[in-house]
């Protein structure tokens, strides 16, 4: 059952003071720290980790103006606060309290709109004129200009995470990106935008998907309910950005963008819910861009509540979802600066599968989720257990699942293999965030299947599973064959178990056809496969020990030819009982130059002569 929600927030929020006429709230998005600024910092600071159990940092400033913007360097040794727009004061921070200031103006008739911290040493001044990079020197109280790229910006949005910021210019209708380096600045090629549209800074996300820098844009379209995301990859040094995905909303209004486990969340503010898109699937294309809708219908947060105290005891406060007090920052933050919150967003993966109705395409989305293994294992264990198993689903399902285990297959076999003197060196793939192979599947799904009740789902799931491992090229282990075998044999399901033989689907293999043979007494076509099997083996010396096992010692013989052990086959036609049969054996050996010396050698061949005349000559 799928419940109403598959998001929530946090269950125990950061919880700061609220802002009021005397405090102000400030986010820091690379260090995460949220800043409660009472009375420009006369009355003190009071910062907060990204975590509830961080410990907060408290201290005291000198009050030279309201603070328009408030962080710490990279390593927390010096603070930065911005009061005009046109310089910005540093301290340096003990860990306690705060050394005397000092600051850096930016350029003459410039303004900053905002400073990020690109290293632990190094501070850029985003202004209107472009970029100031400097070099704080904490032992001197001063600054080293760096560098400076000239460009027109109206606003900027940055991403800590890949060192790159966005600059817009023209009302949002171009957007540089540009990348930092310790000590550079480097201008990528601009954003490929439809010429003329303008953005807003709050319709512009800067992130990252699978591991690719991403400008996402909120473009609202003319007709009603067509909002859509433009997903703008960055991806190669020197590349331009380009669209290469859209996510078609179907909806208007305001929104909010986060990113949770490389899954595009958007927040719709008027119908309090939310959607989710996975740029991984593959969604209808044009050759260029993808398509993309929600891969389950819009839900809203799991309800959120928070304990406020009261005037006798605490009171229990429910928590307005959508409100529009929130603010989201990249990649999965939600402040509620009037309550006092910071929430961190969570996926509920098994009640975001519980909501999508296609299996093919959940196991997509599961196979990319960092905790994806059990659910998964869970929902394909669940749809077998069916009454009436989705087999083509199913079916798909499992290709998805040997794609990856394909992948990771031939990604440990390159790891081993040298590579050739002068080679460039390759980086190996990071590994799959979900793996499940053939022992995974065995123990986790097919040894949880009753053989009694199941048995019929067992015969179509392995020969499935066993023909997706055939497709894409991964031998099948002998548990599973054993098991595909026996459990054909107990249906008695032959002409299907000689097909998957011949075409290759359970590999032959000397083990296999010894468990053929022991399971001839179930069928007699059983031992006729072992046989066929071991042929194909070229297995002469087993075939040999089947025949004689059976009694049929002329084919033995037929087989082995010149290399026959004499005493072993005349046992075996002694033991049928057959006099006419022995006495061919013994005469075929007696009268066969290459076999006659070895009754000279061998007394107890002789035995068998013994035997021939009291049964023959004497009678």
């Amino acid at each position: 059952m799928a419940l109403d929600y598959y998001l929530e927030l946090s269950e125990n929020p950061v919880r700061f003071e609220a802002v009021n006429q005397l405090t102000n709230v400030f986010f820091d998005d690379s260090n995460k720290h949220v800043f409660a600024v009472r009375s420009g910092g006369v009355m003190g600071v009071v910062v907060k980790g990204p975590k509830e159990t961080d410990k907060p940092l408290n201290f005291r400033m000198e009050d030279h103006g309201p603070v328009l913007s408030i962080k710490f360097s990279l390593d927390k040794k010096v603070l930065a606060v911005q009061r005009t727009n046109t310089s910005v004061e540093f301290m340096n921070f003990n860990g306690v309290t705060l050394d005397s200031e000092y600051s850096q103006s930016c350029k003459k008739n410039s303004n900053i709109l905002g400073f990020v911290w690109s290293q632990n040493n190094e501070v850029a001044f985003m202004t209107d004129h472009g970029i100031e990079l400097y070099m704080i020197i904490p032992d001197k109280k001063s600054l080293k200009y760096l560098k400076t790229t000239s460009a027109t910006v109206q606003w900027f949005v940055w991403c800590s995470l890949n060192r790159i910021a966005l600059l817009a210019s023209a009302h949002g209708s171009q957007l540089q990106p540009i990348l930092f380096k310790p000590g550079s600045i480097s201008k990528l090629p601009k954003v490929e935008t439809e010429p003329g549209r303008m953005a807003l800074e709050r319709d512009v996300t800067l992130s990252t998907l699978y591991e690719v820098p991403a400008v996402l844009i909120l473009r609202h379209q003319s007709g009603p309910q067509s909002a859509e995301v433009h997903v703008h990859t960055l991806s190669g040094p020197g590349q331009a950005p380009v669209k290469t995905h859209v996510l078609k909303l179907g909806l208007s209004g305001r929104f909010a963008i986060n990113i949770v486990d490389d899954l595009i969340l958007v927040h719709h503010q008027a119908s309090r819910s939310s959607q989710v898109f996975d740029t991984a699937l593959p969604g209808e294309s044009d050759g260029i861009v993808r398509y993309h809708t929600t891969v389950a219908a819009a839900r809203s947060f799991k309800q959120a509540q928070i304990t406020l105290p009261g005037l006798v005891e605490p009171q229990t406060h429910v928590c307005e979802l959508y409100s529009p007090n929130w603010v989201v920052f990249q990649p999965n933050i939600v402040i509620d600066a009037k309550l006092g919150c910071l929430w961190h967003i969570n996926l509920c993966l098994s009640q975001l599968c519980a909501s999508i109705p296609d299996l093919a395409t959940c196991t997509q989305v599961a196979l990319k989720r960092t905790n994806g293994k059990l659910i998964l294992i869970k929902m394909i264990l669940d749809a077998i257990r069916h009454p009436k198993p989705p087999l083509d689903k199913l079916q798909e399902s499992f290709n998805h699942i040997n794609n990856i285990y394909r992948d990771s297959l031939e990604a440990e076999l390159q790891s081993h293999t040298a590579s050739p003197p002068g080679a460039p060196y390759l980086k190996s793939p990071p590994p799959p965030r979900v793996l499940i192979d053939q022992m995974d599947m065995y123990n986790e799904i097919y040894q949880k299947l009753d053989l009694e009740t199941d048995l019929e789902k067992l015969e179509w799931t392995l020969i499935s599973y066993m023909t997706s491992l055939f497709e894409q090229g991964i031998p099948a282990q002998h548990n599973l064959n054993e098991l595909l075998i026996t459990t054909l044999v107990k249906r008695k399901k032959f002409t299907a178990l000689q097909q998957l033989l011949q075409y290759g689907v359970v590999s032959d293999s000397k083990p296999l056809a010894c468990l053929l043979l022991s399971l001839g007494n179930l069928h007699s076509a059983a031992s006729q496969l072992a046989l066929d099997m071991l042929a194909r083996l070229n297995a002469t010396e087993e075939i040999q020990e089947i025949l004689l096992s059976e009694g049929q010692v002329l084919s033995a013989l037929k087989l082995a030819q010149e290399s026959a052990n004499p005493r072993k086959f005349l046992q075996a036609a002694q033991n049928t009982g057959d006099n006419t049969l022995f006495h061919s054996i013994l005469y075929y050996f007696k009268n066969n130059s290459q076999f006659s010396s070895a009754f000279s050698k061998d007394e107890r061949l002789n035995n068998f002569v013994h035997q021939y005349n009291s049964t023959f000559l004497e009678n």
